[in-house]
């Protein structure tokens, strides 16, 4: 995963200034802090520090007007928050032990602790953006966060369900995954005062990217081991959550096959791997992220040349880069060309 972190930080050229400035940021508010042991945890945080990618998206949509840039570095900070409020959260709910290749906080400390951490980082994040005095982008926050958690709900209310159709899945990973993204370039756009039709377009990016990306993530989580994806691998199926690749299994299996799919959740790593390549089921999902990606790059047309333009195309070719990593040879072998 290390190469991919390379790719990115390149492709992240024309907003290095910005990231590192928000880094900077993001220290000095986690610092903050009075009380020893919630500086404990905000280092521990710190210390788990991610790839940045939806700041990033908040800040390259920024960059594509001439307003209001000078706001988007705080915002970006409040975005990083929520998406590590979200983690945090996540990783109490899934009980897992590894993010970003340390302990989680559940693991370090206890649930308790970690999903009042939660909390105090989605607090931070609002005391924020309301600190900017823009209500309309306060109220994107607002939103877009309650749509992340009517997706937790959803998904938790349909665990252990092998029958979850791709309509539902897709509605899940659009709440949890995609919405926030496609916030984080619209709030870009709307700082930069971008015009409706910009607006529109970054917005619809984001939200395809968004798509994508949770697919291929989801794909990692069946075939990447924990120490190239920095987390914890195959908790999908130990929590009863059915991906999209499980759910076209579920509709190509034979009827021989889908007896043994009654207890997918209670069968082996390898002999889920194994039906997922007699079926294909990992290529077809890649190639279903492919499309949304070619949507997210359609989008992209109402937008005025730039470079941030520029790296927002190249980010479509970085997921691509990440969808090989999740289709190793011997799990399909036809991937390469459904990609």
């Amino acid at each position: 995963m290390g190469e991919h972190s390379v790719e990115l930080n390149e492709i992240c050229l024309p907003i290095r200034g910005d990231l590192q400035i928000m880094e900077v940021e993001l220290k000095r508010e986690l610092s903050a802090a009075k009380n020893a042991f919630i500086l404990e945890i905000n280092q521990h945080i710190l210390n788990s520090s991610g790839k940045k990618l939806r700041p990033s998206l908040l800040l390259l949509s920024s960059r594509m007007g001439n307003h209001g840039h000078e706001k988007a570095i705080p915002v970006a900070v409040a975005t990083e928050l929520v998406h590590t409020a979200t983690l945090v959260h996540d990783d109490v709910l899934d009980r897992a032990s590894i993010r970003r290749n340390r302990a989680t906080l559940n693991t370090r400390w206890n649930n308790k602790t970690a999903v009042l951490a939660g909390d105090y980082l989605y607090f931070k994040a609002v005391s924020l953006v309301d600190a900017l005095e823009i209500p309309q982008i306060l109220s994107m926050i607002a939103s877009v966060t309650q749509e992340i958690w009517e997706g937790e709900v959803i998904q938790t209310e349909r665990c252990y369900d092998p029958y979850l159709s791709e309509f539902d899945y897709l509605t899940i990973i659009r709440k949890k995954t995609a919405s926030f993204m496609s916030a984080c370039c619209q709030i870009g756009a709307t700082l930069a005062r971008m015009s409706p039709e910009a607006r529109k377009g970054l917005s619809n990016y984001g939200l395809n990217f968004g798509m994508a990306f949770q697919i291929i993530d989801d794909c990692l989580d069946l075939t990447a081991s924990p120490d190239e994806t920095g987390k914890s691998t195959y908790k999908d199926i130990e929590q009863g959550k059915m991906t999209l690749p499980l759910i076209y299994l579920v509709k190509r299996a034979s009827k021989k096959d889908k007896q043994a799919l009654i207890n997918l959740f209670e069968r082996e790593r390898q002999e889920v791997i194994d039906l997922l390549a007699r079926y294909e089921t990992i290529g077809l999902s890649l190639q279903r992220a492919k499309e949304y990606l070619i949507k997210a790059k359609d989008e992209l047309k109402v937008v005025e040349d730039s470079e941030a333009k520029d790296a927002l195309y190249q980010l479509g070719d970085y997921l691509l880069e990440r969808a090989r990593a999740a289709a190793p040879a011997d799990v399909d072998s036809k991937v390469e060309m459904m990609i």
